[in-house]
């Protein structure tokens, strides 16, 4: 194990460690006795493989250096389609009756995976058309176990209720092994049974790394207001009443966002901005009041996208919808709410991952004329409203294609800056990539990267991380901070630019590690802003990750949220001056409404809290 994999000691544990064991060097759960085993996941039990519209093989491959010998394989030549597209059926054997408390268990992994996880689902099924219980998960490159426990919540009928394994958006290969469904009876506590969840040093309520973040936060975060209250003669007024109200946070807070949803008139509802996802009005409305009320900024997460600009200027009546919608009532409407609006993206170095760009592999002078022909397009045309963009995305990238290796060195990406800022000059320019923050691979090669755009004369105005954080990376909060600090030495403007935490349905661990990133970013000196990626279940790319469901509930991460941005780091007070006529205040940096009343009489004022402090005099009329 290397330093760095002691350090992130990000580990599989369960609610009683007495049932947990480590078998060939790997953290197992160990099922406790007194249950039936209700299915055979075995060569001696058959398997049902389905296929809907795509080509896909299953078969039992063998395993070493774990504490199972054989798994089974589904392969794909789809990399993601429909989840129901793919499906392994698992017949029950053993009679389930309703109020039975039943433990499933299982190892999943998917070897050929990148650093993103993909969702596989696991239904236990009375019927074809009868459903049970649903275990979604995230399933990642290396084996973990997963376990769950629930009461059936109906009779099983053996005859045509089984196990179904979703794997359509799985990628191309999908393995599981040891699939055990485990009967305990009706009297046996859930509460009792293991469960799998995942710890990250740094959670302990009385960390002491959080507690240093929160004295940093009250230290570089907050600066101190002196108000001065006199009359129409310059005299002190004694005993007025002074409410301080904060309107907004000199530290950015944003999140990704759709324009059709913040955009479109009532009359075009509902709609589908995405495949398979519907939003009605009432559902518009409240994603603008949420964005309205917690976010400065927002991102497009696709359209400002190169491909999707040049279709929505195509003449297709769908694509010509969504340029209307965007650039006349989403963007203004942004603008007229004190939103601002960030362009994700001009570059993608990575050359061969979309369509648009793959046609140039090979041809990096066909490339750089059509990025400059899109540049000399877009950047002007969105002046008015976009003030930032991520200039370059996946900088450092991936793959034998990327911009670097297709151009024959870095060069391009400092000509890239210093074009879209000719183009775009009172717009910041940001580059961005992921993988440095969770996994860490990247860390060194984007700061080479920012290394050299320093020595080219175009180093990046804001260097922002992607934090897409999941049970297989969660980087401990005292990592980050170091990361941070290491970066700040060679870039003074960061930013936590994508953010989310996916955890399965681990609401509590996800709340926790939510909190404890949004701690330490928001306590170092050197961040600007952090930006969501997304923020409800329906519109989110990863829905576990979200901070309100689909019906609009809050969920734990997203009630730390709103604790943390909208009431611990918010200031609001209603003070009464002293008989100098002066009273004061430490708040939050940012912008402020000051309102003065004193025997019938009302004065207005605005103010900005900067760090260096700020004083108002205030004059009753």
């Amino acid at each position: 194990m290397t330093h760095r994999d002691q350090k992130l000691a990000v580990f599989f544990v369960t609610v009683s460690l007495l049932m947990g064991s480590v078998v060939h060097g790997v953290e197992s759960i160990t099922l406790p006795q007194g249950g039936e085993d209700a299915i055979e996941f075995s060569q001696d039990e058959s398997l049902q493989l389905r296929k809907i519209n795509v080509e896909a093989s299953g078969e039992w491959i063998s395993i070493e250096g774990m504490p199972f010998e054989q798994a089974y394989q589904v392969e794909s030549g789809t990399r993601y389609c429909d989840a129901k597209n793919i499906q392994v059926f698992v017949p029950i054997r053993k009679t389930i009756r309703k109020g039975d408390v039943l433990l499933i268990s299982f190892w999943m992994r998917r070897p050929n995976a990148g650093g993103q996880p993909n969702n596989a689902y696991f239904s236990v099924n009375a019927g074809p058309n009868t459903p049970g219980y649903v275990y979604k998960l995230s399933a990642y490159r290396e084996w973990k176990q997963h376990v769950r426990s629930f009461v059936a919540p109906l009779d099983y009928d053996l005859t045509n209720s089984s196990i179904r394994i979703d794997l359509g958006e799985a990628g191309t290969v999908a393995e599981v092994a040891d699939l055990r469904l485990v009967n305990y009876g009706p009297h046996c506590d859930p509460t009792t049974l293991p469960r799998s969840t995942v710890n990250y040093p740094g959670r302990a309520a009385d960390a002491a790394w959080r507690k240093e973040a929160l004295k940093r936060i009250e230290n570089i975060r907050k600066g101190d207001i002196a108000i001065r209250v006199v009359d129409a003669q310059g005299d002190p007024v004694a005993n007025a009443s002074v409410t301080i109200t904060m309107q907004k946070h000199a530290f950015g807070f944003g999140s990704a966002v759709n324009s059709e949803v913040l955009g479109a008139d009532k009359s075009e509802f509902p709609i589908q901005p995405k495949r398979k996802v519907t939003v009605t009005w009432e559902d518009a409305q409240k994603y603008r009041e949420i964005v309205k009320k917690y976010f400065d900024r927002v991102t497009f997460e696709s359209e400002l996208r190169p491909g999707n600009w040049k279709l929505m200027k195509s003449g297709d009546p769908q694509w010509s919808r969504k340029h209307r919608i965007l650039m006349e009532k989403t963007l203004p409407w942004l603008k007229a709410n004190g939103i601002a609006a960030r362009g994700h993206y001009i570059g993608w170095a990575p050359m061969d991952f979309n369509e648009v760009e793959k046609r140039f592999l090979g041809d990096p002078e066909g490339h750089r004329a059509w990025l400059w022909e899109h540049m000399a397009d877009v950047l002007p045309k969105t002046s008015e409203f976009v003030t930032e963009w991520d200039t370059i995305n996946h900088i450092v990238g991936w793959g034998k294609h990327t911009y670097e290796i297709e151009y024959g060195g870095p060069e391009i990406y400092s000509e890239i800056l210093a074009e879209a800022r000719r183009l775009a000059p009172d717009a910041t320019h940001a580059i961005n990539e992921g993988k440095v923050l969770p996994d860490g691979y990247k860390r060194e090669p984007y700061k080479r990267i920012i290394r050299f755009l320093d020595e080219q004369g175009q180093a990046p105005d804001i260097v922002g991380f992607m934090g897409h954080f999941d049970l297989s990376t969660l980087t401990p909060p005292e990592e980050l901070l170091e990361v941070y600090d290491d970066f700040a030495k060679i870039a003074p403007r960061l930013q936590l630019s994508e953010f989310d935490v996916e955890a399965g349905d681990d609401e509590a661990l996800q709340a926790d590690y939510y909190r404890d990133v949004m701690i330490a970013t928001f306590s170092h000196p050197n961040f600007e802003a952090i930006v969501q990626w997304g923020f409800w279940e329906r519109m989110h790319w990863k829905p576990a990750a979200a901070m309100w469901r689909e019906d609009w509930t809050v969920k734990p991460c997203g009630k730390v949220f709103v604790d943390l941005v909208a009431n611990q780091w918010w200031t609001n007070q209603t003070l009464t001056t002293d008989p100098q006529g002066e009273c004061q205040l430490r708040g939050f940096l940012g912008d402020y409404s000051v309102i003065v009343k004193h025997e019938g009489k009302t004065t207005k004022e605005k103010t900005v809290l900067n760090r260096e402090g700020t004083q108002i005099l205030v004059q009753l009329e």
